[in-house]
């Protein structure tokens, strides 16, 4: 009996750890605490958050097209489209009609049915700038 006890006790704590580490990741915009459906999860090394809460609390307005796993999001002059799985994202400028493409160490996701993104290159690429506290894992956008 106590070994299955013990088998079920570290079991439990296995399991525990990757969630625990993905709740403690914060985000701070210009200070204040962003709060998500998902919390934050470092994935590759790149702090991913929900897509949208993102772009809506930096100022963009975001539309998620299904058929394509496409994301759209329109930021003052820009356009930036990503799309699920892939491992660059474009943003055009419409007064100018130049397009850049940006290049992820890890592309946007789905994870508890939520499309992750990785929050520094979506936040730079709206001008932002980004800085990581590793000791307190938080990111902090400004």
């Amino acid at each position: 009996m106590k070994r299955i006890f013990a088998f079920v006790l570290c079991f439990m704590v296995l399991f525990s750890l990757p969630v625990m580490a993905a709740e403690d990741v914060q985000v701070l915009l210009h200070g204040e605490p962003l709060e998500f459906d998902v919390p934050p999860q470092i994935i590759g090394n790149r702090t991913m958050v929900p897509m949208r809460k993102i772009f809506e609390s930096l100022g963009a307005s975001v539309q998620w097209v299904a058929d394509g796993q496409l994301i759209l999001a329109a930021y003052q002059t820009s356009i930036i489209a990503m799309r699920v799985g892939e491992m660059s994202f474009t943003v055009t400028d419409v007064l100018t009609n130049e397009t850049q493409t940006v290049e992820l160490d890890v592309p946007p996701q789905i994870v508890d049915d939520r499309t992750l993104v990785p929050v520094r290159a979506i936040s730079e690429s709206l001008h932002k700038t980004v800085g990581w506290d590793g000791e307190s894992r938080t990111v902090t956008i400004d």
